[in-house]
């Protein structure tokens, strides 16, 4: 039985994680501080720099084949230089704040530490890819074909802090996604702190920042978060980090368009490099960031034209800078797609074949999905309501602000109404599949917005009737507190199934031969048995299917299964009369089975593993 303390508290290897993961930031925070002028906002240098990263990391390896290990060596050269000349020039590499921020979070550092991938889609995507790249040292491609991914085209912006972070541990690190995600939540604390300095005129406070007001972004972004889920956040899942980076891309698109309304175009065009660095990030994330992208884009732009204080020509002469990175990395990506991944993502179904007839029903399911999150449905809702009316009025920066998150908070909306009829199937679209997870991706932007009006209202109407002193010391409690109070609950990954199931695919290794055709019999489970198996055994044999509960036709299914003249192993998780009868064999319920057959002979037991009490 696991005791209170080793939720914290495991083996070395936690150190190991959090020095190679700080390390791959800071490495991006100096190539992004190198890359920047006086003028940037300093928290989005390690943004920055993972873009420009990324950049490099794709263009080589699509167009000059150069290999992963390489192109990392080189990196590593470059940051240390980078870091060398930025500290001599700032002071410093990390934005001010950010490591008391570290600070203050060291519980939960060390609960996620602790942690190992234990999510559908970390075993079927998110860690499997970075696997692949620390084996094989390239992108995956007709030679190389990444077998059991099932997404292997995603862009691999995401996938390249797993496997930086892992060469330098010099092993795989399942949980380097997410302590980055932590980390770019803590990141965008500093950027609502500079807001919230900005809205009280206080801009000393950025630099200045005590413990109290720090801890503000940290509450701000990992207590206050409307759409913050450790089942998200604390994993490997792309989500996190494209929620910061649009957030990000709306904020720098909004500073650009207050930058030109007060005739300040050298500041824009510090705001417009790392605005089109970030794009470039954001695109080279998820298939569908592209969206994304062209929303914060548009949203800018129309922002730009209806406000009579922006000057349109000065916006134009920007673009290139804003546009171009995102449009080179984005070629470049299709291009090696086209040429080697073919239906190896997700893509439009045929126009006759979009379920226009289901859009009410749809509709209905997202209002119910969103009735059910209250907190962030009152934000978007006020957000929305002051983005009409900035739109109109367009006369302040919070006019603005407003405009640009309701833009993309309603472009984004429609643009999931479309997957869920033009690219879903009919059964995931109509009960909405993911629709809270992806609207999950406005939440910093969100948070941003709603803090920055907070702290204008109580700048101008609160401030002499209600003291910030009375409660400072409130969110820094909580940050140290909360990872005690709810340890059990982060530590998510050690439900007992999963550990079980992994368990028996680490022991099949030594039990399996790479010719072995192998088929996973889990009747009452979810799949995710299989799905953990292939993530463990990979090419160590070779996978032929998988029964769960989800088969209409178990029997029928398992019977074909069994006739198949090639398979001659088979892994039980769960069982049902008829299969047992089908076998010949008297299975114990609560134990998981490796049964072999040789020369479509009888099945026999090889080994067997209990199965957890689950309550």
């Amino acid at each position: 039985m696991m005791t209170y303390a080793q939720y914290f508290i495991q083996d070395s290897s936690q150190v190991l994680a959090f020095v190679s993961v700080i390390f791959v930031w800071i490495a991006f925070t100096a190539l992004g501080a190198a890359c920047g002028g006086a003028e940037r906002i300093r928290a989005f240098d390690p943004l920055v720099g993972w873009a420009w990263l990324g950049v490099a990391f794709t263009a080589a390896g699509v167009l000059f084949s150069i290999p992963f290990s390489l192109m990392s060596v080189l990196a590593g050269v470059l940051a240390s230089g980078a870091g060398v000349w930025v500290w001599r020039r700032d002071g410093g590499i990390l934005p001010s704040g950010f490591m008391r921020l570290l600070i203050l979070i060291i519980p939960l550092l060390a609960l996620i530490t602790a942690m190992r991938a234990s999510q559908w889609d970390e075993f079927s995507h998110w860690t499997l890819i970075p696997r692949y790249m620390l084996e094989t040292d390239a992108f995956p491609s007709g030679g190389n074909p990444y077998p059991n991914a099932g997404l292997a085209a995603y862009p691999f912006g995401w996938n390249f802090v797993t496997y930086l972070a892992s060469r330098v541990a010099g092993i795989f690190l399942e949980n380097a996604g997410a302590l980055t995600n932590v980390f770019l939540l803590l990141m965008f604390g500093l950027v609502v702190l500079r807001l919230i300095a900005q809205a009280i005129e206080k801009p000393e406070l950025v630099q200045k920042s005590n413990w109290y007001f720090v801890s503000l972004g940290g509450a701000a972004m990992l207590l206050a978060n409307p759409t913050f889920s450790q089942k998200i956040v604390l994993t490997s899942y792309a989500e996190t980090s494209t929620a910061v980076v649009t957030g990000a891309g709306v904020i720098l698109g909004w500073l650009i368009c207050c930058a030109l309304a007060d005739e300040r175009e050298l500041e824009a065009r510090h705001y417009a490099w790392q605005m089109g660095a970030i794009l470039a990030l954001l695109i080279n994330l998820k298939q569908a960031t592209m969206v994304l992208v062209v929303l914060v884009l548009l949203a800018t732009l129309f922002m730009v034209i209806r406000d009579s204080q922006i000057s349109t020509k000065a916006f134009f002469r920007l673009l290139p800078r804003v546009i171009l990175p995102a449009v080179f990395v984005y070629l470049v990506w299709r291009y090696h797609v086209s040429n080697e991944l073919a239906a190896r993502e997700l893509s439009l179904r045929s126009f006759n074949d979009w379920h226009f007839d289901l859009i009410p029903e749809i509709l209905m399911k997202m209002l119910v999905v969103l009735s059910k999150k209250g907190y962030y449905l009152a934000l978007v809702i006020i957000a929305v309501g002051f983005g009409i009316r900035g739109f109109i009025r367009s006369a302040t920066p919070f006019d603005r602000f407003a405009a640009i998150v309701a833009m993309v908070v309603l472009g984004y909306n429609a643009f999931l109404l479309l997957t869920y009829i033009a690219v879903f199937e009919k059964d995931d679209g109509l009960r909405v599949a993911s629709f809270w997870r992806y609207n999950m991706h406005l939440g910093p932007m969100i948070v941003a917005f709603s803090v920055y009006g907070a702290a204008l209202l109580w700048h101008r109407r609160l401030s002499e009737k209600w003291e910030w002193r009375r409660v400072k010391w409130l969110p820094l409690v909580v940050l140290l507190v909360a990872p005690f109070i709810f340890a059990k609950k982060i530590r998510f990954d050690l439900a007992p199934m999963i550990i079980h199931f992994r368990m028996v695919g680490a022991a099949l290794p030594e039990l399996l031969k790479p010719d072995d055709r192998y088929f996973v019999s889990d009747p009452s489970g979810s799949g995710e048995s299989g799905v953990i198996m292939r993530y463990e055994l990979d090419q160590a044999a070779n996978f032929v299917g998988i029964i769960s509960a989800f088969n209409p036709k178990k029997l029928e299914a398992f019977q074909a299964a069994l006739e198949r003249p090639d398979l001659n192993t088979i892994l039980v998780f769960s069982m049902i009369s008829e299969f047992s009868e089908a076998l010949g064999l008297n299975l114990v319920p609560d134990q998981s089975y490796l049964l072999r057959r040789e020369a479509q002979g009888p099945w026999r037991v090889v080994e067997a593993w209990p199965q957890p009490a689950v309550k």
